[in-house]
């Protein structure tokens, strides 16, 4: 895998760990909260909002229901946008 690609990821992981954030602390949920909910633990998904852990899609769709919204709504962000066009 190429520098570009790589940094893609990374910008990729960074923003859908943003948006999980963001509908979490929306839902009024903490991290606590939301990984008892998708059955994964805090620790693991401390490292995907962070960016540093891409999560499943097992682990995504979790996530989305443990929020209560569809699993396209944590993926549409600005900066995934870019990186697809």
């Amino acid at each position: 895998m190429d520098r570009a690609a790589t940094d893609d990821g990374s910008a990729i992981l960074a923003a859908l760990g943003a948006a999980i954030r963001e509908h979490r602390t929306a839902a009024g949920l903490t991290q606590a909260q939301l990984a008892e909910r998708a059955g994964i633990g805090r620790p693991h998904l401390n490292h995907i909002e962070g960016g540093r852990k891409s999560p499943t899609v097992v682990v995504l769709v979790h996530l989305a229901r443990g929020l209560g919204v569809d699993p396209a709504a944590l993926l549409k962000t600005q900066t995934v946008s870019k990186a697809t066009r």
